[in-house]
């Protein structure tokens, strides 16, 4: 049996190298069942501490000095002011050739805004006509997600995704493989047949003294994973990736259940 493959997405300001090793505890407890593919989000981003206009234009003169693993990635920004994720369709395209040229992949991992990505793009290969840039993509659904410090969208159309109801999809198994059923015509309001939010499995790792995405915001996303119900990882710490035996049992087990 090969191995599971994982879709691993960094946080803001990261990239893979630095996400590869931030989570080197999670690769290796997961070493036997799962191969971990980590990639980089495609816009250059402003360091949150630089406040003044000034600091965040020397900022970029200096990208070109600083250590490949230290250079800020990010897969959209945006602010309180203006919600809309500006180059997020980018990033969504950059995670298709991905897909498409790397795939395919069991699960997808992400940290923070990879996190929030991660939620996105589980359910945008459920229900790939939401995205023009995701329409036809020659993918399947992920068949789990792993969700670290995740938040709900501040972009009203990505928000929308979530809370719009969809067909259920339904796998069969055919000629040992499995598939799914292409949505039927007007099926859009016969419960059970169908739901909102995301329909594959999830695990929500949570911070209760996360100060950057605070706990009530990771959970905001549970209540769109309620197809199959949401497991979740409560820690102590803050905002990273908890690595004790606890939770390095708790991602083993996740995993080992969809070999």
């Amino acid at each position: 049996m090969p191995p599971l493959r994982i879709l691993c997405l960094h946080g803001y300001t990261q990239n893979a190298l630095s996400f590869t090793k931030k989570t080197v505890v999670f690769r290796k407890c997961l070493k036997d069942i799962a191969d971990l593919v980590y990639v980089t989000a495609p816009h250059i981003v402003p360091i949150p501490t630089l406040s003044t206009p000034e600091e965040r234009e020397d900022d970029k003169l200096d990208l070109e000095n600083l250590e490949p693993e230290a250079v800020p990635y990010g897969w959209w920004t945006s602010s309180p002011e203006k919600p809309h994720y500006k180059g997020f369709d980018e990033s969504l395209t950059g995670l298709r050739e991905v897909l498409e040229k790397q795939g395919p992949f069991d699960g997808v991992m992400g940290f923070s805004q990879g996190a929030s990505m991660a939620s996105l793009l589980q359910l945008l290969l459920e229900r790939p006509h939401l995205s023009p840039v995701i329409a036809g993509i020659k993918h399947d659904p992920f068949k789990f997600a792993i969700i670290v410090s995740g938040f709900e969208p501040r972009d009203a159309e990505k928000m929308a995704w979530y809370t719009n109801k969809y067909d259920v999809l339904e796998s069969k198994e055919k000629d040992g493989e499995e598939s799914r059923d292409v949505q039927g015509d007007n099926k859009e309001n016969q419960d059970p047949k169908s739901l909102f939010g995301v329909q594959g499995a999830s695990l929500h790792v949570i911070g209760r003294n996360d100060v950057i995405i605070e706990p009530e915001r990771s959970e905001g996303l549970l209540k769109h994973y309620q197809h199959k119900a949401p497991q979740t990882l409560y820690h102590d710490g803050g905002h990273y990736l908890p690595s004790n035996a606890a939770s390095r049992q708790v991602y083993k087990s996740f995993v080992q259940s969809f070999v």
